[in-house]
Order: structure tokens, then sequence, then C-alpha cells
């Protein structure tokens, strides 16, 4: 019997706890990704996607967390005008093209200088390497060290989380399965 009860304990208190607000941003270089990750989170949790005012922006529920992913489309063009949304910014979602090879400097400078952003800096990141769908991509392990990652998230005080991904992973593959994990991750470290 009061198993039963702490049992309704749990869920009543549960049901009670408010819904948190969180934005995340997703960046990283052009072709890296960002577009079919949004698309594959908006796919996984089609009946809890919200309605959504402004372009580049993703609203949708997923556990007790109101989630806006703001897509920053951090191509060079753009780099200077995406500063404006981190202000209201709990976390960061950086894709990295794990194929793309020659510009990996590139992706350590664009990290860096985002989580130098004083309204970024010890924020959580999740990273996902990208593309591990094809044989020559990096594994996250390979990425880590590449980009002094473990080095760079540390001075900057970021919790961090890196998890393969592949936007195109065909039929047998399950996006909740290798996506939500890391998502979860990111909201509860961000609020």
């Amino acid at each position: 019997m009061f198993h039963l009860f702490s049992h309704c304990w749990s869920w009543l208190k549960a049901i009670q706890e408010p819904i948190r607000k969180v934005t995340v941003l997703v960046a990283g270089l052009d072709n890296a990704g960002k577009t079919s990750v949004i698309t594959d989170i908006e796919n996984v949790l089609a009946s809890e996607v919200l309605p959504v005012a402004q372009p580049g922006q993703t609203r949708l529920r997923l556990d007790r967390f109101e989630v806006t992913l703001v897509d920053l489309s951090v191509a060079q063009r753009s780099r200077n005008t995406w500063h404006s949304h981190c202000s209201s910014a709990h976390g960061l979602l950086f894709v990295i093209d794990c194929t793309d090879l020659a510009r990996l400097e590139e992706v350590r400078k664009v990290l860096g200088r985002t989580l130098s952003h004083p309204d970024i800096s010890g924020k959580p990141i999740l990273v996902l390497a990208n593309k591990q769908d094809v044989e020559t991509a990096l594994r996250p392990c390979e990425i880590v060290e590449r980009l002094a990652l473990e080095r760079l998230v540390n001075e900057k005080s970021s919790p961090c989380c890196v998890e393969p991904y592949a936007a195109h992973w065909g039929p047998p593959a399950d996006p909740a399965r290798t996506l939500l994990p890391g998502l979860r991750w990111l909201l509860w470290a961000a609020s």
C-alpha cells in the first residue's frame, strides 16, 4: 500500500512541476547539417511542435520543457549578426560536419569565438558529430581531440556533451534514439 502512495506522490509532484522555457541556439558552419538536425527534431516530436511567429525558430515541448530552437545559420556572411540572440540562450547545440576535414580549423575558431561570447560562456553545449553514416567521418573522440574541445570548454566553464549523429542513417536508424538523449542532457544542464 505504501508503494502505491509513494508512486502517486511522485506522479503528483511531477505534474505540478512547472514547464521550463529554454532557448537553444543551433549553430555550426554552412552545410554541417543544422537544418537536417532541426527537421529531425521536429519529425521525432511532431505532436509536440508549437506554432512560431518568427522564421528560423522552432518551438516544441519535450518532457517538462518548452524549447525554442534558434537556427543561427553561422555562414560566413552572418557570423556578425547572430550575437543578438545570445542573451536569451540557455544552451548551444553545435553541429559539426565530421567529413569536412579541410574546415576543422575553421570549426575550432568559430566554436572558440562562440564560447568566448559573454552571453554563451559557461552555458552547456551539445556537440553533434554529424554525418557518422559516412565511412570516412571522424568519430566523436577524434573530434574532441582535433578541436582540443576539452581544453576549450574547460576554459569557458561550459558543460559539454558530444554525441554521434547522422541525419541520413535511413529507415532502420531511429533519430529519437540518437538525438533525444543528447537534447535531454542539454535541457537539463541548461535549467
